[in-house]
C-alpha cells in the first residue's frame, strides 16, 4: 500500500529528475523548478480547471499513472494529504504547499536543490512509512 501511496504522490506533483531535466544535466532540481513542476501537474489533474481537484480528479490521475484500477482506501489517503482543510476540494495552494512541505524534507543538505540521492532516500523513507489510519 505504501509503494501505491509513493506512486500517488508522485503523480500528484511530486516532480521527478528526469521529467525536470535531460539525462545529461546534473541531476537535481532546484525549489523553483519543482514547484512549477507541481504547479504544471495540477493544471494537468483539474480537468474542468475550476481551481481545485476533487477525489474523482486525484482518482483519474492516480490511474493513469498507475496503469491498474486504484483501490478506494489509497484514494481516501492521497486526497486527505492534499485537502488539508477538509473541504472536500484540494486547492492549488494546498497541494503547493504538500509538495513544498515534502520537498523540505527530502532536501536533507537544505540547499534548495534536490539530488538524485535525497529524492531516492525520501521515496524510500515513504514506502517504510507505515500507512495512517
Amino acid at each position: 500500500m505504501t509503494k501505491m501511496m509513493m506512486i500517488a504522490g508522485l503523480a500528484l506533483g511530486v516532480a521527478t529528475l528526469a521529467q525536470a531535466q535531460p539525462q545529461a544535466a546534473p541531476q537535481t532540481i532546484p525549489r523553483a523548478d519543482f514547484l512549477a513542476q507541481s504547479k504544471s501537474q495540477f493544471d494537468i489533474a483539474d480537468a474542468n480547471h475550476d481551481g481545485f481537484l476533487t477525489k474523482p480528479e486525484v482518482k483519474a490521475v492516480i490511474a493513469m499513472a498507475m496503469g491498474a484500477e486504484v483501490p478506494p482506501a489509497m484514494i481516501d489517503q492521497v486526497f486527505a494529504a492534499l485537502d488539508t482543510n477538509g473541504d472536500g476540494k484540494a486547492t492549488a495552494a494546498e497541494v503547493e504547499a504538500h509538495d513544498l512541505a515534502r520537498f523540505d524534507q527530502w532536501d536533507t543538505n537544505h540547499d534548495r536543490q534536490l539530488s538524485r540521492d535525497e529524492m531516492m532516500a525520501g521515496r524510500q523513507a515513504l514506502d517504510r512509512a507505515p500507512p495512517k489510519p
